[in-house]
């Protein structure tokens, strides 16, 4: 029974060192980077597949990136095209998070389209993007820090560049003091 008793405390030990190295902030940066940069290349390959532009904007105040399909191609939502809407958990924004900016520039959201007002990346029937650019996710304490002007949560900052030609997008992760590609 002691050697059952002393089993089960050193388990619970060894379970508080472990979750208390867990950084569930930086686990749903990656998260949100995988979905929306899935979400991104599901869009690329309908639009290649129904041969018809497929458009998303970003909306920052609102933490939500909405997928568009343009049956008519007129970059414009008219009655009977499909739409859809991914959220951002409610610890991710948009943002740098106080991470250096990457080439595609210093705003949270960086296309050179807008649809509805909204920063907008459109994907055409043969694959390509309507431009380069890219936008950061971040933690809402990133944010937070950044605006007291500490880089303390920095590393939770992840980025999505787009590729004109090919329209294929490239995940970075800030890691003090630089970004690198992938996880």
């Amino acid at each position: 029974m002691l050697e059952v008793m002393l089993a089960i405390t050193l388990a619970g030990i060894l379970m508080a060192m472990v979750v208390a190295r867990v950084d569930v902030n930086r686990m749903q940066a990656n998260s949100t980077v995988q979905m929306l940069s899935t979400t991104m290349v599901a869009a690329q390959r309908e639009a290649i597949t129904k041969q018809h532009d497929v458009i998303l904007t970003f909306d920052q105040l609102n933490r939500r990136m909405r997928v568009l399909w343009d049956v008519n191609s007129n970059g414009t939502a008219d009655a009977g095209e499909h739409t859809r809407m991914v959220y951002l958990d409610s610890r991710i924004t948009f943002g740098l998070g106080g991470a250096p900016a990457r080439a595609f520039g210093l705003q949270p959201i960086n296309f050179n389209k807008t649809v509805g007002g909204l920063p907008a990346l459109i994907f055409h029937r043969n694959g390509s993007a309507s431009g380069v650019g890219g936008f950061y996710i971040t933690t809402t304490r990133a944010i937070a820090e950044a605006a007291k002007g500490s880089l303390k949560f920095a590393d939770d900052t992840r980025a999505i560049e787009i590729v004109r030609a090919t329209g294929r997008s490239e995940w970075f992760r800030y890691s003090s003091p630089i970004w690198i590609r992938g996880f």
